[in-house]
């Protein structure tokens, strides 16, 4: 028997036992899928991080400073913010937790 490395197909890693695969998650999905997470917590999230951030990065809800202070994660972000900005809506029920006047994300109309 031969030694040496041996090459899979990635496809074939990430698919189903059955299949004869490893079942192992797609790395870039799940990257992606964290990335869509923290994207999500700076849109619409008021912890002291994303504060800080949007006061460094935004002008509006909408709109990007032209100049900022570099920051590791903003590129990041900025990627992923009109995804999430583009696919976000809302469901209202019987509107009994939904405070419209006083809701911050009801600030544009």
């Amino acid at each position: 028997m031969k030694k040496g490395v041996v090459i899979v197909n990635w496809t074939k890693i990430y698919s189903p036992f059955e299949n004869g695969g490893l079942k192992i998650n797609n790395l870039r999905h799940k990257n992606n899928d964290y990335l869509l997470k923290l994207t999500w917590n700076f849109a619409y999230i008021n912890k002291p991080w994303s504060l800080i951030l949007k006061a460094r990065v935004l002008k509006s809800k909408y709109q990007f400073k032209l100049a900022y202070k570099y920051s590791s994660i903003w590129p990041v972000i900025k990627q992923f913010y009109d995804t999430i900005l583009e696919h976000t809506s809302w469901t209202v029920g019987t509107g009994i937790v939904i405070n419209f006047w006083n809701d911050k994300r009801c600030s544009l109309i």
